[in-house]
């Protein structure tokens, strides 16, 4: 802008002044204009008009195709309003394109005796193109978005200060464009986040309400989950089957956000199915990864803890398709009153299952059994409880569940359990972003 100040300032009064307004003018279409068309359009016309030329024209990169095409054009030897004609150039053709490509502004005095002109538009329209202008259209980065043409200065050639004149002109242009381009970006993250507030609440109907699931007797659990974004990978449930069985399962699909949340939909989908349909644990497990490997991309997988309780036969059957092994309490022999506190013992028999699901697509699985005494408390969590980080870089890890629960008393419930486990984490984290989803279920028999 400093150097086109400078050339007007060496032009006739009465232009430089014409020419100034002409600026203004241009300016006080930003505000006024509403649209980035009926801007350029208006811009364009001053161009023609300051710069007595036959026509002025826009060029636009596609952010699809990467071409470039001619976003709004006036033409000063046509009457009433201007025809827009298609022109659209591939990177580096015309002079255009070579002006969009390099950044380099055109003054031309013989346009048809450069070898960078594409005639193909004046062979199709009858126009002829003698002399030009071309400056490139920059955004506020510095980013070439476009170029800015003026052709053929009827009665004569353009000069310098032409040049100069248009290179300012340029600036307001891809001012424009940039505000127009926020506008379409701001109309966008909008949209984006009423649909991701959309498919929250889809998500969440696939989910328990967090906090005590309602079972009969004997059973009980709690369960929470928090993505770490809008919507996560992360699911977890409780059901009952028609055995007087209660199946529950905690599931972790890898990466997080809404690829991670599809996969999850499906996942819980799928599983709500196969556990009223099939008893065998790992042909469950092998069917299920058959549907969700057909399905997921490659490299996109979920890790799984699968379980089913007897509450008559107080055993458990389970499936661990490549998720963290449970922790686990059981009562001591000994009668105790409610007040003692419980003794803990990580079980490192509960990974017994196969690959994650979806990893390996004609996997075979295993299923395990355990016992599960009356008055046993499984706690079941995905990686985002343990990998939690307090602002210390420190991770929470097993220890702080077994923390937790070791301050328990005996008769403590999964609810209770589950409360205290969270709320420790909580008080660890408390400071720190979350960096994965975090859930965490209980289970017990009393």
């Amino acid at each position: 802008m400093g150097h086109a100040a400078a050339l007007l300032r060496a032009l006739p009064t009465s232009i430089r002044l014409a020419r100034m307004e002409a600026l203004v003018d241009a300016s006080q279409q930003l505000n006024r204009a509403s649209g980035l068309d009926e801007t350029l359009h208006s811009i364009l016309e001053l161009i023609s008009a300051q710069l007595d030329c036959e026509r002025a024209t826009v060029f636009l990169f596609d952010e699809r195709s990467g071409n470039l095409h001619a976003r709004q054009m006036t033409n000063a030897l046509r009457t009433g309003e201007d025809e827009h004609i298609e022109i659209v150039l591939e990177p580096g053709r015309g002079l255009a394109g070579y002006v969009a490509a390099t950044g380099e502004s055109l003054l031309l005095d013989d346009v048809q005796a450069d070898a960078r002109f594409d005639s193909s538009f004046d062979r199709r329209t009858g126009f002829v193109t003698r002399t030009m202008l071309c400056v490139p259209l920059r955004d506020t980065g510095g980013r070439v978005i476009g170029a800015l043409q003026a052709i053929n200065r009827i009665g004569g050639l353009f000069y310098a200060n032409d040049l100069a004149y248009l290179e300012a002109f340029a600036t307001l242009a891809a001012l424009a464009v940039e505000r127009e381009r926020l506008t379409r970006a701001s109309v966008r993250a909008q949209l984006l986040a009423t649909e991701l507030e959309l498919a929250r609440q889809i998500q969440d109907r696939l989910l328990p309400p967090a906090g005590a699931v309602h079972l009969p007797a004997a059973y009980s659990a709690w369960g929470f989950t928090q993505s770490c974004y809008d919507v996560g990978g992360d699911a977890y449930d409780v059901t009952m089957l028609a055995s007087g069985e209660c199946a529950f399962w905690v599931s972790d699909v890898s990466g997080k956000g809404i690829g991670a949340a599809l996969l999850m939909t499906t996942l819980q989908t799928e599983l709500r199915a196969l556990i009223h349909a099939e008893s065998d644990l790992a042909e469950l497990a092998t069917e299920l990864n058959r549907r969700v490997t057909r399905i997921a991309p490659l490299g996109t997988y979920a890790t799984l803890f699968l379980g089913v309780l007897s509450a008559a036969h107080e055993r458990l059957r389970y499936v661990n398709a490549g998720h963290l092994p449970p922790l686990w309490t059981n009562p001591p022999q000994t009668k105790m009153d409610d007040a003692d506190y419980i003794a803990l013992e990580p079980d490192d028999n509960l990974s017994r299952g196969g690959t994650p699901i979806g990893l390996i697509p004609d996997a075979t699985f295993d299923a395990g059994e355990t016992t599960f005494p009356a008055g046993s408390r499984l706690a079941v969590f995905s990686d985002g409880v343990t990998d939690a980080e307090n602002t210390d870089d420190a991770s929470y890890d097993t220890t702080g569940i077994l923390s937790s629960l070791s301050h328990l008393p005996h008769a403590a419930t999964a609810e209770e359990a589950g409360r205290t486990i969270l709320t420790d984490l909580d008080r660890f984290r408390i400071g720190a972003r979350a960096k994965d989803d975090t859930t965490l279920l209980v289970v017990g028999l009393y």
